[in-house]
């Protein structure tokens, strides 16, 4: 099996109205999109977002929306939350959700919507079906293969983790803790959780022991 690292930009006609919404806003700083089932002709799309900024905000936004058939906003932490969305397609996502699960295709999550009107994301599947949802690409999708190799189950490790332990390395990640030298340290983390210092590392070692088990170095 083959994997394609894709990022897709959206022009004003087909990006969604929350997607744009978050991306004009200061008020968000990450947009996920972690599970999905999207449903067939006539039905909704079922989504659960994590999100990292002003939860007020977003609803307000959410609820003034008329692509969105019911939602529940559950918050996680100051500046976190997650989101049950219920979505009515456009045209436009029903053909590029169709076009990406074809045949031997499977998304996988999570979806990183960005500030600059696009989206990324991995796509595992056979060579011919990978190629021909590319050449399909709904009109209004500017496509651009980041990167292509075989499928080796790398995101295995990530489904290793416990919910909490990937909440965990996200805001880690977020805030610097892993970078060169570090931008943030424990307390850091510790303060967006809302938890114990010690509480914080203890999530981020088993995390990373969690993760280097998987991958089985």
């Amino acid at each position: 099996m083959k994997t394609v690292r894709l990022t897709l930009r959206f022009d004003a006609e087909t990006i969604h109205p929350m997607h744009r919404f978050v991306a004009e806003s200061d008020a968000f700083e990450s947009y996920r999109l972690v599970h999905g089932n999207f449903a067939g002709e006539n039905d909704d799309n079922v989504f659960i977002f994590h999100v990292v900024g002003d939860a007020d905000v977003y609803e307000a936004a959410l609820a003034e929306t008329d692509r969105v058939d019911d939602y529940e906003l559950t918050r996680t932490g100051d500046r976190t939350f997650t989101v049950y969305v219920r979505d009515l397609p456009a045209d436009v996502d029903t053909r590029l959700l169709e076009g990406l699960t074809a045949g031997s295709l499977v998304v996988l999550p999570p979806l990183e919507y960005r500030s600059d009107w696009t989206v990324r994301f991995s796509v595992v599947g056979e060579s011919a079906d990978l190629q021909a949802a590319l050449e399909e690409m709904p009109d209004g999708i500017e496509t651009t293969v980041d990167r292509v190799g075989e499928y080796d189950g790398a995101d295995a490790a990530v489904g290793a983790l416990t919910a909490r332990q990937r909440e965990t390395l996200r805001v880690a990640r977020e805030l610097g803790y892993f970078e060169v030298p570090r931008a943030a340290g424990v307390e850091d983390v510790a303060a967006e959780l809302d938890c114990a210092p010690g509480t914080a590392a203890e999530h981020l070692r088993k995390a990373e022991e969690t993760v280097m088990d998987a991958l089985d170095l």
